[in-house]
This record gives C-alpha cells, structure tokens and sequence, in this order.
C-alpha cells in the first residue's frame, strides 16, 4: 500500500478480491475512501462478502465513482445484511454518465428496478445475475437504458411474495431497444411467462443478432418458436434454446425432441437446442452443470457453436 500513492495517476484497471483474503476490501479502502483519487480509473473489479466489511466505507466508495471516467465495472458480491442500501447504491450506478459495461453478480432479493425508470443510463452491456429481477422488470431496464447492445439476465420465478403476480403486474411501457443485438434470458423452472409474454417483449428487438433462451416448459413449444421466429426477428443469425432434463419431465424427453426434428429446424445453422442434465448453484447464483447438448443442424457438428453470448457480441 505505500508505494501505491506514487502510481495512482497511471492505474487503469484494479480489481479488489475477498476470494481466499478475507478483509483485502476492507484493507484497501482504509487507505483509499474514495475513488475520485484515481484520475485514470476506467475498470474497477470488486469481490466482496459484506459481513467482512463496514458496509458504510463500501457505500461510500461506490458513490463517489461519478467522480470518475470508468466505463466498466464489476461487482460480484454477497450480502446478507446490507440488502435495501445496496439496491439503492446499484441504481445510483446505473446513472453514470462514462460506464458502458456494467456486470452485477450477487444474491440480494431487494431491489426496486423502478426506481431506474427515473434514470437515464448510458450503459451498452449488462450482466445481472442471482438478483431478484421479475420478468416484468425488464421495462424499467428498457426505460433507462435504452442503448443497451447487450443484455444478459436471470429472471426469478415464483416466490412466496409473487403469488399474485398477474394481479399485481403494473402496465407495461415496453421500449424500442434499436440497438440490442445480443440477449441472454434466464428463467426458473417455476417461471409465469408465457410464449406471448416473451414475444411482446422480443418484438421490440428489430435488430436483435444472437438470442439465448434458458425455458422452463412453457416456452419449449417448438411449433410457437417456429411461428413466431418466421415472422420476427429479421436479423437473428444465432438461437439457442437451453433446458435441463428436469424440466421436460412433463412433455417427456422423447417428446420434444421429436418435436424440433421438422424440416424447418435441422435446415436452420446456428439455431441449437441445448439439454442440462442437472445445475448447482452456490451462493452468488453461479452455475456448474454436466451437459448434453442437441444439435439441431448438421453444420454444428463440423463447426460447434459453442460460445458465450459475450464473444458473439459485435463492438
């Protein structure tokens, strides 16, 4: 850390850890409360379980990133007590002015996406994962960051306060997005919505490249899929449509896939089913699985789409 003051005008990139050191966060902002001193600062990587830290030293961190120019930021983080004040500070963030790639990993279950609605966000990539984000949330994004190029996101499902979802969802104000071309959807197994409820929101996609559909079983419907992608979505150019063994229990294996064997599926390239047989989730919502995957077009087999949605993304 002493040698650290003589460098702070040539940092670029710091990425703070509390993976195996606990109390590096901690350690850290002791000696640095605010990051207005870093005037090159453009890609800040956090990694933090809160019950290590004094929350208060954190927040304050956190606000005074506007008194910078990043333009990427991570933060991966686990918080158990600190829930409402971290889903404020999360929509501060959303409003500075230079950050265009923003990735949020954690499991906190209080956010209020609408108060992004009053939010005017100049991001382009955004990652949310493990965050309690209903699908109906996806407007507020949609309303405050309308640049967005990339999105990918877990959508909750049913949960003890969600038992009256469809009374309770507010009118929908769905944004044109005329600039995302990537979109990764995440659903739970217990999910509410619907194949039309999904294609409300994908119709307002005109340039939408790459989609990546994780589908509980009411969106494995091969024939609504194929109805819906002949008349949208001009621009598609790659599909994946992930499920694990579990959820197809219902319709039965044997069942859906045959469903996807039709001429119009295996003529498609880029265009994948892929099977999991099972997940497990550790605590910030990451997923390990063993897999199977389905390739529903020859040429996948000669030349594998096997990629994250991130590496498909065009700059």
């Amino acid at each position: 850390m002493g040698l650290l003051p003589a460098y702070i005008d040539k940092i670029e990139e710091l990425s703070i850890s509390e993976q195996d050191t606990p109390g590096q966060l901690y350690a850290f902002l002791s000696f640095f409360p605010s990051f207005a001193l870093f005037k090159h600062l453009r890609r800040p990587y956090f990694h933090f379980n809160d019950e290590n830290l004094d929350w208060n030293s954190v927040e304050n961190a956190l606000y005074s990133l506007p008194e910078t120019t990043i333009d990427t930021l991570s933060i991966k983080g686990s918080i158990k007590e600190n829930r409402y004040l971290l889903g404020n500070t999360i929509a501060h963030i959303f409003g500075l002015k230079s950050l265009k790639r923003f990735s949020l990993l954690s499991d906190f279950d209080r956010m209020y996406w609408n108060n992004l609605a009053k939010i005017s966000s100049n991001i382009e990539h955004l990652t949310i994962s493990g965050i309690n984000c209903k699908f109906q949330d996806l407007q507020y994004i949609f309303q405050c960051a309308s640049r967005l190029k990339y999105l990918d996101i877990e959508i909750a499902g049913r949960g003890v306060s969600f038992l009256n979802e469809k009374e309770k969802r507010p009118k929908k104000n769905i944004v044109v997005m005329l600039t995302l071309r990537t979109l990764g959807l995440y659903f739970a197994d217990n999910s509410l919505v619907t194949m039309d409820m999904l294609t409300e929101y994908l119709n307002s996609m005109p340039i939408l490249k790459y989609l990546e559909i994780k589908a509980h079983s009411e969106l494995l419907d091969a024939n609504a899929w194929k109805m819906f992608l002949e008349i949208s979505l001009p621009s598609l150019t790659h599909f994946t449509l992930r499920t694990t063994s579990s959820r197809v229990e219902e319709i039965g294996l044997h069942n859906m896939l045959s469903s996807f064997q039709s001429s119009y599926w295996v003529s498609k390239q880029n265009f994948n089913l892929m099977i999991t047989e099972h997940e497990r989730w550790n605590y910030v919502g990451f997923v390990t699985a063993d897999t199977m995957t389905v390739w529903l077009d020859e040429a996948a087999f000669e030349e594998p789409y096997w990629r994250t949605l991130e590496t498909c993304t065009e700059p």
